[in-house]
């Protein structure tokens, strides 16, 4: 059983050209949770997300596991999925799923990525290079290549922009059956049906507004 939280973050504060993103964020996910940050444009949900892992010069502390998520084993513990996919132009999907396993050690990863590149129906399109790809498609392989790692934390940015509603359905399913089978999500999104869904199906949901750089929560208790 775990004995870290899952990510674990006290007083986080983001201060970038002197403007304030972020003030005094602290909260805790605990694993086989669910956490759906919403809040209006602007309010700071990309920032946060970004920090959490690394990208974004913040103060306070923030552990994964246990541990820093700028260590080489604290970056094994999460995946973080942007809003514009970040993948390599030189690459097949088959090639990403090669790759990404093998740069986390995990040997299962390259076919469970296959498994979700099938579920988006993109069986076909395996040997092709991501440049040839449309918005959508790109965002489903980044996505594949997440899902299919087993790192005990997911962070997603938008994750549902740009999919079409079978896919949006394969996302919602695969994130929940994340949840209930011990890893911990925490995703923004600001369309409220989705976040809706998520968290009416996931038996360990919470839901976290973001106003102007601060962090209010609605449901389960920290």
């Amino acid at each position: 059983m775990p004995t870290h939280p899952a990510l674990q973050v006290d007083k986080l504060h983001v201060t970038l050209s002197s403007q304030t993103l972020l003030q005094d964020v602290s909260f805790t996910v605990q694993p086989g949770t669910l956490l759906w940050l919403t809040g209006a444009n602007g309010a700071g949900k990309s920032t946060l997300l970004r920090a959490l892992v690394g990208l974004l010069p913040h103060k306070g502390n923030v552990l994964v596991s246990g541990v820093s998520p700028t260590t080489l084993t604290g970056r094994k513990c999460c995946v973080f999925v942007p809003d514009e996919p970040a993948l390599y132009d030189d690459l097949t999907l088959r090639e990403h799923a090669q790759f990404t396993a093998r740069a986390y050690q995990d040997e299962q990863a390259e076919s469970r990525t296959i498994d979700f590149l099938q579920r988006f129906r993109l069986t076909h399109h395996l040997d092709e290079f991501p440049t040839l790809h449309s918005k959508g498609m790109r965002q489903k392989l980044s996505l594949s290549l997440a899902l299919g790692l087993s790192a005990p934390l997911l962070l997603l940015d938008e994750p549902f922009n740009g999919l079409d509603a079978e896919a949006q359905q394969v996302l919602r399913l695969a994130l929940i059956n994340r949840a209930e089978h011990g890893g911990a999500v925490v995703l923004s999104a600001h369309q409220a049906e989705i976040g809706e869904a998520l968290t009416q199906h996931a038996s360990r949901a919470r839901v976290a507004v973001l106003r102007e750089g601060t962090f209010v929560e609605r449901g389960l208790p920290l």
